[in-house]
């Protein structure tokens, strides 16, 4: 039903997409258009963002060279700030007092009145004209006179001298004047500073004050000489910054314009983006509306299958419910009460039983349901068989009892194939010890171990009596405490865990348990059939003659098994994820995308099991070639097997006869082509075998066990059939003298006269033997008495036996 309003929902959806994609070509028209108007903008944007960008470039390159000369000439008058420095601190040296004790001096020195000349050139005062004289410097004895100008003291003393700010224009010039010193002055002014003795030293002499102003005025000569370098620089500086101040604005200006620009271009932008989001909005709608009809469209047919195998059980699942019961009784039956038998005995119970009690209760139940299938998936005897359980159905039955029983399995064990598979069928939780036995000295704490802690304990070799201290834990009589279960074993409360498993073998083919050691456990017979053992035998000779192939079908069966497993949960899953829905199947995109993907991988899990079959059957076919050898060895074992009958001292293991079976390949003779191989492999293990064997028998058992030899050999390989071998073993000892045909020889025993009506009524060929001996009478009556009949031609049937190619003489 939902995958049916689904395939609805899926065509309402086209109409819905139709009415999408339309909405969606008219948004495409309208979204192009303004396209087109946006990039108009953006080329108008682009032409002035590439204008600003060409200001922007020169301003910046302009910026980083004047940044550079700036730093050139701040470098370059950096090297003048020394002199500056000097001469402020000289005229900071110089005190008020020291300036009226020279305004006092009635006749200064020579060297005071040439630094007052030296200072009125720098401030530009007024001088007297150019007239020689002398003048007087030094020290002490280095005192000379020397030829000179006539000094303007008395003009600066009456003047600049007597002015109280003399000492802060001193200041002033130094801070704000001295950088209008011209070449003219510096001229005028060398012809002072380049006597010899005028000197600081020389004006401190003389007065504090002088040596102040004589520092100064030198310093002012070197800051001019420094200066002179950098003011070029700085005026170009300034004529270069007034320039940057310029280009500067023209940037603001430009940058003004791209900002309008691109605030057109933003606003454009921005409508652009809410159409292309509206046009996005439907194409996603759209597209989510495709995807989603697509999906399910896909998931539709791609469940169109499953949806026609799922419609047919639905149908049966009455039928199915109605049989359930019956056939669950039937299941649990038999997990109960058929373990002990073989399968020929399980077989008769189940149908002529179990089956026939429901049909006389009222009960359905299928009549011929198949327990194997019904307990058990086939993933798990895949599992089974890897772990080397036979593929036989009795085994299976086996592996099922063991595992699906509420009682602690007995298994009889005799050839250990049983004890084999729980070792490792359990392998995760064997204990380190491995197994052990009912005699061992430390079974009670094994066992309490093993309760406790969740392991799997396997008690191998028991006899006919199951010791006493298990029957609590055989009868699970489970003490609960609080969150904890316990058993009392012993007198001992120990702890018990629900993944603990307890299994007991014995190697006894036919145990006599009692009744009540019965009733505790689920007792399975093991004991190898004939096509449980040819299997073993098979994977045996192809591990050996073809080792590579042997690995091949491993390899092959566990991914089948792996593989099925997945398929059957997959199919599971399926059913689970649509039953669980309760709305619309194609509102659920979850649901969708799961069951989607389930499906592929159910898809690609069927394909990898066709390929695995399609190898599998490859490889069978090659195994086949070797099967005469295992199905030789299995008739060569239950011969020797069915010696015991004739005598319990006749006993052969099956780890005894796997011995032979191994020496009779390794001792065959080679050969490069299959079909001989295994024909000097059967002739060599026939014959090595009868050897082991006959050489271990009494005398008078020896003929016994070659007539048993050949008779199972043709019989198991067609020559003969189930009712020759018991027409050859009881004749006519079935019929009565008086109900049969009448005597008509009176040398002829009644035994034989029956075998020969039995003859008659059993095979075609001697239909007409009773008219042939009434016809031929002395004949066969010669051949009768003959000490050696075998030896002698068979009256009227020689040539016809010997002709027979089938039933020719032996």
């Amino acid at each position: 039903e939902k995958l049916q309003q689904g395939a609805e929902d899926v065509e309402t959806m086209k109409v819905v997409l139709a009415d999408e994609e339309v909405k969606l070509r008219k948004a495409e028209e309208a979204t192009n258009a303004m396209l087109s108007k946006l990039e108009l903008s953006s080329m108008a944007a682009k032409k002035e963002q590439d204008a600003v960008a060409v200001i922007k470039q020169g301003c910046e390159e302009d910026k980083e060279r004047i940044a550079g000369e700036k730093a050139l000439a701040e470098e370059d008058l950096a090297k003048a700030q020394p002199f500056v420095d000097e001469a402020e601190r000289a005229v900071n040296s110089i005190k008020p007092n020291d300036l009226n004790e020279l305004k006092k001096l009635g006749k200064p020195g020579d060297i005071i009145k040439l630094i007052f000349d030296c200072v009125a050139l720098l401030k530009m005062e007024k001088m007297v004209k150019i007239e020689a004289s002398e003048v007087t410097l030094g020290i002490g004895k280095e005192k000379q006179t020397i030829p000179f100008f006539k000094d303007s003291f008395k003009i600066q003393q009456t003047g600049m001298l007597s002015d109280s700010k003399f000492l802060n224009s001193i200041f002033f010039f130094s801070k704000y004047e001295k950088d209008y010193i011209n070449d003219e002055t510096i001229e005028f002014l060398l012809p002072y500073l380049e006597l010899q003795g005028f000197d600081p030293l020389v004006a401190r002499n003389a007065s504090k004050a002088a040596e102040g102003l004589c520092t100064w005025a030198r310093a002012m000569k070197y800051y001019h000489e420094a200066s002179k370098i950098v003011k070029p620089k700085l005026e170009a500086l300034s004529l270069a910054e007034a320039r940057l101040a310029d280009a500067q604005r023209e940037l603001d200006k430009a940058q003004k314009k791209l900002e309008a620009c691109e605030e057109v271009l933003q606003k454009l932008q921005l409508d652009f983006e809410n159409q292309m989001g509206q046009k996005k909005a439907i194409e996603e709608n759209a597209a989510h509306t495709r995807r989603k009809m697509e999906q399910a469209t896909a998931l539709i047919d791609g469940l169109s299958g499953e949806r026609q195998r799922w419609t047919e059980d639905s149908h049966k699942f009455d039928d199915r419910k109605k049989r359930l019961v019956g056939d669950v009784g039937v299941a649990c039956a038999f997990i109960s009460y058929c373990g002990p038998f073989n399968q020929t005995f399980r077989d008769y119970i189940v149908k002529d039983k179990f089956l026939l009690d429901l049909r006389l209760r009222s009960i359905p139940a299928t009549s011929d349901i198949s327990l194997s299938d019904f307990l058990v998936d086939a993933g798990t005897v895949g599992d089974w068989s890897m772990e080397g359980l036979p593929t036989d159905s009795l085994s299976i039955q086996n592996g099922i009892l063991v595992t699906r029983s509420s009682r602690y399995p007995l298994l009889i064990d005799p050839q250990g194939q049983a004890l084999a598979w729980i070792k490792e069928h359990e392998k995760e939780k064997l204990p380190s010890f491995g197994t052990t036995t009912l005699g061992h000295p430390k079974l009670r704490e094994q066992l309490e171990f093993c309760m406790c802690e969740g392991k799997a304990l396997i008690i191998a070799s028991v006899e006919n009596e199951i010791e006493t201290m298990l029957t609590p834990v055989l009868e699970k009589q489970i003490i609960t405490k609080a969150k904890s279960k316990y058993i009392n074993i012993s007198d001992k409360l120990c702890e018990y865990s629900d993944d603990f498993m307890l299994y007991m073998t014995t190697r006894l083919p036919n145990p006599h348990f009692s009744p009540e050691d019965q009733a505790k456990t689920t007792v399975v017979d093991f004991t190898v059939t004939q096509r449980g053992l040819e299997e073993q035998l098979l994977g045996r000779v192809i591990g050996k003659e073809q080792k590579s192939l042997e690995e091949q079908l491993k390899q092959v069966m566990e991914e089948v098994t792996s593989n099925t497993k997945a398929l059957l949960k997959l199919d599971q899953l399926l059913l689970e994820r649509l039953s669980a829905n309760t709305g619309n199947l194609l509102d659920d995109e979850e649901l969708i995308e799961v069951l989607a993907n389930t499906k592929a991988k159910a898809t690609e899990v069927n394909t990898k099991l066709i390929a695995a079959g399609e190898t599998k059957i490859s490889i069978n076919e090659k195994r086949e070639q070797y099967r005469p050898v295992a199905t030789r060895g299995s008739v060569l074992y239950f011969c020797i097997v069915d010696m015991s009958m004739v005598n319990v001292m006749y006993q052969t293991s099956l780890d005894q006869f796997q011995v032979l079976f191994d020496a009779s390949m390794d001792n065959a003779e080679k050969a490069s082509l299959a079909s001989k191989r295994v024909g000097h492999i059967l002739e060599e293990m026939t014959y090595s075998v009868w050897r082991y064997i006959d050489r271990g028998l009494y005398t008078k058992d020896k003929s016994s066990f070659k007539l048993m030899l050949m008779l199972k050999i043709l019989l198991t390989s067609g020559r003969l059939s189930g009712s020759d071998v018991t027409l050859f073993l009881k004749g006519g000892a079935a019929l009565d003298i008086n109900s049969v045909i009448p005597k008509a020889f009176a040398w002829m025993t009644d035994a034989s006269w029956l075998n020969a009506v039995q003859l008659m009524q059993d095979k075609p060929m001697f239909k007409l033997l009773l008219d042939g001996m009434t016809r031929d009478e002395e004949d066969w009556k010669a051949w009768y008495n003959s000490n050696e009949p075998e030896t002698e031609a068979i009256p009227g049937y020689e040539t016809q036996i010997k002709a027979d190619r089938e039933r020719g003489p032996f």
